[in-house]
C-alpha cells in the first residue's frame, strides 16, 4: 500500500498563500504613500494685509523659552540640525511632527511627518501647508503632490523655504474642514538682547 496524499494539505497550503497576497497587498500600498517635499517660495505680498503677523517674537517669551528660542538660532548658525519650538500639533485628522531643523545654502529645511488620525483614507495635498515668517512673508510649495494616507498612516514631510537669518518661522496646516492649526518652529531673535 502506497500513501499518495501529500505532506501538506491542500488546505493548509491555500491559507499560506492568502497570508502571502494580503502581506504583499499591505507592502504595495504603504509603499504607494507620497512623501510631501517641495521647496517653498516666497508669495507675492496681498494688497491687503495679512489678518495678523504671527506671534513670533522673543520678547513675547518668557525667560527660559527665550533662552531656548536663541539656542536653536545658535545651533542652526553653527550649521547644526535643530529643534523646532513647538515639535507636534493636531487637529481632529492630522498630526504633525516635525522632528528637525536643518540650515541650507539659502534657508531652511524642516523634516518631519504627517500621520492619519482617522478612521479612514485621508489625501493630504503638499498645498495644505504654508510657512509664514516674522516679517508676515508667506511661503507655499507651487507643486501640486498629494500624499493618499490609510487610517493610521504617515508619511516623510520634507520643507525647504528661503528664510532670512534670524527670522521667526510659522507652520500653518490648512486642512478644512479642521481649523487651520499653527505651530511655531523658530522664533524672532533679531535684535533681542540675550
Amino acid at each position: 500500500m502506497h500513501d499518495d496524499s501529500p505532506p501538506i494539505p491542500f488546505w493548509a497550503i491555500g491559507i499560506l498563500g492568502a497570508i502571502a497576497l494580503i502581506g504583499i497587498s499591505i507592502l504595495m500600498q504603504q509603499s504607494r504613500v507620497v512623501a510631501l517635499a517641495d521647496y517653498f517660495a516666497r508669495q507675492p505680498t496681498p494688497a491687503l494685509p495679512l489678518p495678523a503677523l504671527p506671534q513670533l517674537d522673543v520678547q513675547n517669551l518668557a525667560p527660559d523659552a527665550q533662552g531656548a528660542a536663541r539656542a536653536i538660532w545658535q545651533q542652526i548658525a553653527a550649521g547644526n540640525r535643530s529643534q523646532p519650538i513647538d515639535p507636534v500639533v493636531s487637529s481632529q485628522r492630522v498630526r504633525v511632527v516635525i522632528d528637525g531643523l536643518e540650515p541650507t545654502a539659502d534657508g531652511i529645511r524642516i523634516k518631519g511627518t504627517v500621520t492619519n488620525l482617522t478612521n479612514a483614507d485621508l489625501l493630504v495635498p503638499i498645498s495644505a501647508f504654508e510657512l509664514r515668517d516674522s516679517a508676515g512673508e508667506s511661503y507655499r510649495s507651487p507643486s501640486s503632490t498629494m500624499a493618499n494616507l490609510p487610517p493610521g498612516g504617515s508619511t516623510p514631510l520634507e520643507l525647504s523655504v528661503p528664510l532670512p537669518e534670524g527670522r521667526g518661522l510659522l507652520l500653518i496646516t490648512h486642512l478644512p474642514p479642521d481649523p487651520p492649526i499653527e505651530q511655531r518652529l523658530l522664533i524672532d531673535v533679531r535684535g533681542a538682547q540675550p
